[in-house]
């Protein structure tokens, strides 16, 4: 299933230089950000990611939404983009980032060279076909030829505007269109309006889109105010609605419609610049002020394109990395580049809309910002932990929003987008992230609120994202089969976030809930069957409902997975996992067949039955040969997968990228250890790179590998701070150990240590 991308065409296009100012730290890191990277891919191996412009954990995220000619697969346009489409239809300023739903996709703006026709607005009459060699994109901007009209479009954003310059081909007939009624979800489309308003050379309106996710909690209201840049003028404009154009006018609402407008100016070139807002037209057109100078005569975009790709760079230099293998370094930083993506700062200048779906503003002994659109399930295992270590004020943030939406909604969250519960996946997996920033030392955290909080999700009825029949949790210690065919993945996760849970009570001097909670963190084992050593649903009577085969992928049983993937899913008990299989010895048989038998399954487009690099619930799995002694396994199979799950090519994510999951999945494999998310755990595996630093306020954290190399994989010995780490029976380092200035040492060999 991989596509045959013409790579020196991609590596052309990533090598043109990128001018950028001086800087203290590092020398221009985004030239190894491939924005492709993950764009492509086929069926389950789609990375979903998007190759437009943002800012750093922006709401505008401006990016083209493609299309094949004659037919739109809801399945390849997650992101909007998909590599393998030769058309854009336009390009909208809200996405999904790396998702598998779809959703956002809103204010959706192009360019032709004629008036439009009724041909033109039926069905996205006017995209225009496209071609890879004309994009140039880097972190911050993105460029691209539409071919059909000759017309170069450039594309650069702040947090809450997206920027546009388009320059035509000589003296020729320049129209701007606003779909007011797209998005990536067909037919989201409930309301909408736009109004044209020449005298202030601006074009306005919104759209309430039920998106897949966003008819959960009644839709998103996405705004918009768009001015054109100083010097132009809009001579003339129309508006439409179910394929009929209306001339000279300036305003129509209703879905299926849109409006037009022909620009004069003193040249070839348009700019304009659309502010979004989450709040109102008002806020939309305050976002705009308040971010680009639209009064300054002459033109914004170089100035606006080169801040961002100075943010950008700023970001990338936090970690700064020694090596020669060019891929390894485009992996690395186009990983970093994906983690810094999301979630967004839903606030625009401390005004939000809360989850009661009033306007709020933010407490002066709030956040700095607040944030939504998180992906828990996936989020929770990597990304989080990632900014816990790298970047904890921001963490804290986000932790504090988690608690606002708790205040305001009344419940902790699953997967909150925009300012609603879409409920989405299982688990209650917001303790984990809590709870992961909380142990680790992330300060100025409400601990009694959110403590309240996490222990509401997990014992009590909930009137969103709560857990499923917590009467048979209570009495039977599992959620048994009449109550959901997927039982033993509700069990498997209320057990870990329950095992979390525990530590956090322990901490708060809560004894009695540390008792409760370290006994039902033990309930996984009340579905892992004994003879056949795998988890299945169990009815209320006890009787056992496995499948037929262990190896069905689409197995109803499972969530997102087969018994295989969920087999090794015991993050905060391995030890418990490890005794039902045994021996260490079983467990270690069983789990080098799963991650064995992956490698040997050589496509994507389909879930793998054995070890799925590109989903979540067996990301841990290849980890955890070091819980029972066989750190030089765990060594051997992170390698492998760092080496061939991920490319720089198109389709170089293994599956949905999920808002950062498997990018920060591949930094902590880089790095050489991996978090235990929740506790203050980190399993020790192999360093990718030379040397490998993360600047952070608490202190430099320094990887270093000596005697490295593409087959040196295998840790002969390593240290932190100098201390010997015990490779064969504790293969761990502690958040202790790191959480200040620290070094991480390894010696490496080719041949695997007998520890």
């Amino acid at each position: 299933g991989n596509m045959k991308t013409p790579i020196g065409k991609i590596m052309v296009i990533m090598m043109i230089a990128v001018i950028l100012p001086s800087h203290s730290k590092a020398t221009n890191l985004s030239q190894y950000v491939n924005v492709f990277i993950g764009s492509g891919g086929e069926g389950f191996g789609i990375g979903s990611n998007y190759p437009g412009a943002q800012r750093p954990f922006g709401l505008a995220r401006v990016s083209p939404d493609t299309t094949a000619f004659d037919v739109w697969l809801p399945f390849n346009h997650f992101g909007g983009y998909y590599y393998g489409d030769g058309y854009i239809r336009l390009f909208s300023h809200t996405h999904m980032v790396g998702a598998g739903i779809n959703d956002y996709g809103t204010i959706g703006v192009t360019s032709i060279t004629h008036k439009p026709t009724s041909s033109d607005i039926l069905d996205y009459g006017y995209q225009s076909s496209f071609s890879h060699s004309s994009e140039v994109a880097y972190p911050g901007y993105y460029s691209v030829v539409l071919r059909d009209y000759n017309i170069k479009v450039e594309l650069t954003a702040t947090e809450h505007v997206g920027v546009h310059r388009y320059t035509y081909n000589g003296n020729i007939e320049k129209y701007i269109l606003f779909d007011i009624s797209h998005a990536l979800t067909p037919d989201a489309c409930n309301k909408a309006n736009i109004t044209i308003d020449a005298k202030n050379n601006a074009v306005y309106g919104y759209i309430l889109e039920l998106g897949h996710m966003a008819r959960r909690y009644g839709g998103y209201k996405s705004y918009f105010y768009a001015k054109f840049a100083d010097g132009l003028s809009i001579a003339n404009s129309s508006t439409w609605r179910n394929g009929q154009i209306f001339e000279n006018t300036q305003f129509i609402e209703g879905c299926h419609s849109g409006a037009s407008v022909e620009i004069n100016g003193p040249n070839n070139v348009v700019e304009f610049y659309v502010g979004i807002s989450s709040l109102s037209i008002d806020k939309a057109k305050q976002n705009l002020e308040a971010e680009i100078k639209v009064s300054k005569p002459g033109y914004q975009f170089d100035l606006v394109k080169s801040e961002s790709v100075a943010i950008w760079e700023d970001v990338l230099s936090m970690v700064s990395v020694e090596g020669t293998d060019h891929d390894n370094l485009v992996k690395f930083y186009t990983a970093l580049y994906r983690t810094h993506q999301s979630p967004t700062i839903f606030d625009e200048y401390g005004e939000y809309l809360g989850f009661d779906n009033m306007v709020h503003k933010l407490d002066k002994n709030g956040p700095k910002n607040y944030y939504s659109d998180m992906s828990i399930w996936d989020v929770h295992r990597t990304q989080f932990p990632w900014l816990v270590l790298s970047d904890p004020e921001r963490m804290a943030d986000i932790i504090k929003s988690l608690i606002i939406m708790y205040k305001e909604g009344g419940d902790l969250p699953k997967w909150p987008m925009a300012n609603g519960y879409t409920g989405a996946m299982i688990g209650t997996h917001s303790i984990v992230l809590i709870a992961d920033a909380y142990i680790k030392g992330v300060e100025d955290i409400d601990m009694d609120t959110a403590y309240k909080a996490m222990k509401q999700a997990a014992t009590q009825k909930q009137q969103n994202a709560g857990r499923r029949d917590l009467v048979d949790w209570n009495k039977l210690g599992y959620i048994p089969w009449e109550s959901s065919e997927k039982g033993a993945c509700y069990t498997l996760a209320y057990s870990y976030d329950d095992g979390i849970l525990a530590n956090v009570a322990k901490k708060l001097g809560h004894m009695d809930d540390y008792e409760l909670f370290t006994n039902t963190s033990k309930n996984y084992k009340n579905v892992f069957h004994p003879e056949e050593k795998f988890f299945c649903p169990k009815t209320r009577e006890g009787k056992w409902e496995c499948p037929p085969v262990w190896i069905n992928v689409f197995d109803d049983r499972y969530t997102e997975g087969d018994a295989w993937h969920y087999r090794f899913n015991v993050g905060a008990d391995p030890n418990g996992l490890i005794e039902l299989f045994g021996s260490k010895q079983e467990f270690v048989k069983e789990l080098e067949t799963f991650c064995y038998r992956g490698e040997w399954y050589p496509f994507n487009i389909l879930p793998n039955p054995y070890y799925w690099a590109g989903n979540e619930e067996d990301l841990l799995a290849c980890w955890m040969f070091n819980f029972a002694d066989r750190a030089d396994l765990t060594q051997r199979y992170i390698r492998w997968l760092l080496d061939n799950k991920y490319t720089v090519n198109p389709d170089g994510i293994p599956g949905n990228d999920d808002y950062g999951t498997m990018s920060a999945w591949y930094i902590f494999g880089s790095l050489g250890f991996y978090p235990v998310a929740g506790t203050t755990q980190f399993i020790v595996g192999t360093p990718l790179f030379p040397k490998i630093t993360v600047h952070r306020k608490a202190g430099d954290l320094t990887v270093i590998s000596h005697n490295s190399g593409k087959d040196n994989f295998y840790v002969l010995k390593a240290t932190i701070n100098g201390k010997p780490i015990d490779m064969k029976s504790y293969a761990f380092i502690e958040w202790e150990d790191i959480k200040g200035e620290a070094t991480l040492e390894f010696w490496m060999s080719n041949k695997a240590t007998v520890y």
